[in-house]
């Protein structure tokens, strides 16, 4: 089995961050990911195919569904499948127990959308946000 090229890659946390800046996508990936979760330990416990090939139609069609219709960027998971499915599962972990937000922080990545980043590494001062009209012009 040919391993994710992307596994390793230290900015591959950071870029997904970034990719699903807006609440609304993370809120879906995260519903997602629970659903898929319930439907495989259903389909484990109950022996049943239905449920096991629901599970990642229902996780990633509602995570997909954040980028194209509320994000409108490419899903991670078409570049870097495990690695996604990892940070898709890390996401949601830190969703639930309210840690995602210091995630953000710590990379100095705006967790909502229309502002503008400059990538950093984590141990640099964060720097000034500026906002960004969606046709691109910048503002203050």
């Amino acid at each position: 089995m040919a391993t994710d090229p992307n596994s390793t890659d230290p900015n591959f946390w950071p870029d997904y961050l970034e990719q699903h800046r807006d609440p609304t996508n993370r809120a879906l990936h995260v519903a997602g990911t629970l659903s898929a979760a319930a439907l495989l330990g259903v389909g484990l416990a109950r022996r049943d195919w239905r449920a096991l090939v629901a599970a990642p139609l229902v996780g990633y069609g509602v995570a997909w569904l954040g980028h194209f219709l509320v994000e409108r960027n490419r899903p991670k998971t078409l570049d870097a499948p495990l690695a996604s499915l990892a940070a898709d599962i890390r996401m949601a972990g830190l969703a639930l127990t309210g840690q995602l937000a210091r995630e953000y922080r710590r990379y100095g990545i705006p967790d909502r959308p229309g502002l503008v980043i400059r990538r950093r590494p984590p141990s640099a001062p964060a720097p000034a946000l500026e906002r960004v009209a969606p046709d691109g012009t910048r503002g203050s």
